[in-house]
């Protein structure tokens, strides 16, 4: 299945950037004829991704766009903003774009609802929106790239289990760190999970939502775990992303918990990586984030040009709870050591130098990475 996946991503890093088919609109933004004609032949693409505590925001999504849309539109200019997870201030880095004559917005929203403002103000001046990542509740932008967060839930509760079942375990306590609940990808994948684990025989001991996907209050709420259950009656965590799960694992190990029961993450961060090989977290779900960024660069390349993104960027709908947006889902991968080398190492997404630092050596020698 990885292999497949892997072959999956790397194909359609290779697919056309032809684009076809026109909604009729013009991209136009700003006030004068002046301001309209630049901005179709110079149109301003802007990118506002919600934070910078996850570090896949800066390192991977920003420059794969970047890069993807001087390759898709030439002509087009980028604004980049993040928001620093502060709803407010996406909400103005929307209006400053906006003022700035943006004719397509590319948002990943910091709180799903709120950011419905910014697509009001974007429509009012004829610019298109794009939902990327999350999905934007109820405002009918004209297309959405995310993950299918169903599946990306599903894919690291099913990874804890099969642990557990090869371990010798047919029934036990898990418990569940799901995401915060304003991001609109936390939800499904909490449904995800819960479809994974409801009817396996194991038991969801213990369960919290985390404000902010936060290491600081994914450990706190361990803490709690730990109170309820015993540390001796936890079978299994699973957290909803990298950070999260190094909050899981520090506060298991301040509890003194030999030995460590199978921890999962998301998001296969560097850090989460070094602590799989370390031995302390047993999963981490890997998303082919630069597909991602590149079919978002594509698409927003195709809106900005007066078109409609179709073809190889098209398979599937998102509801974003008002009506089914036009939409590109990818899928996730559960990687464990026993395929990390080919998933992250093989491809190129981690180098063996960039995971066996110093304070790694011997567990990469161990793992047989160096």
């Amino acid at each position: 299945m990885a292999v497949v996946g892997v072959a999956a991503v790397g194909a359609l890093l290779l697919a056309s950037c032809g684009q076809s088919g026109s909604d009729g609109t013009d991209d136009a933004s700003g006030s004068g004829s002046s301001a309209v004609g630049n901005a179709k032949k110079n149109p301003i693409v802007a990118l506002l991704l919600p934070e910078n505590a996850t570090a896949r925001y800066e390192a991977r999504d920003k420059p794969t766009f970047e890069k993807e849309l001087a390759k898709s539109c030439p002509t087009c200019q980028l604004r980049y903003y993040n928001a620093a997870g502060d709803a407010g201030k996406q909400l103005s880095q929307a209006e400053s774009a906006l003022t700035e004559g943006a004719s397509v917005l590319v948002i990943d929203p910091v709180d799903s609802n709120a950011a419905g403002a910014a697509v009001a103000s974007a429509r009012r001046q004829g610019a298109k929106v794009m939902s990327y990542d999350r999905v934007i509740y109820n405002a009918g932008v004209d297309y959405a790239v995310k993950f299918d967060n169903v599946q990306q839930g599903a894919v690291g509760m099913q990874s804890l289990l099969d642990k557990l079942k090869k371990d010798g375990k047919t029934s036990g306590n898990v418990v569940m760190m799901n995401g915060d609940p304003v991001d609109s990808g936390a939800k499904p994948e909490k449904e995800g999970a819960h479809g994974a684990i409801d009817s396996s025989g194991f038991t969801v001991a213990a369960e919290y939502d985390t404000k902010g996907w936060s290491a600081a209050n994914a450990q706190n709420q361990m803490q709690q775990a730990i109170t309820k259950l015993g540390a001796s009656d936890i079978d299994g965590v699973y957290a909803g992303n990298d950070g999260m799960a190094t909050g899981v694992i520090a506060a298991l190990k301040s509890a003194g918990v030999k030995p460590m029961p199978p921890v999962t993450g998301l998001d296969t961060q560097l850090d989460a990586i070094q602590n799989m090989v370390a031995g302390d977290l047993y999963e981490s779900t890997y998303l082919p984030v630069e597909t991602e960024a590149q079919i978002g660069a594509r698409a927003a390349a195709a809106l900005a040009t007066g078109k409609k993104p179709s073809g190889d960027l098209l398979n599937g709908t998102v509801d974003d709870g008002a009506q089914k947006v036009p939409a590109y889902l990818l899928e996730s991968i559960a990687v464990t050591m026993e395929n990390m080398k080919e998933i992250l190492i093989d491809s190129g997404y981690l180098t063996v130098d960039q995971i066996c630092t110093a304070d790694y050596k011997k567990a990469c020698v161990k793992a047989g990475l160096s």
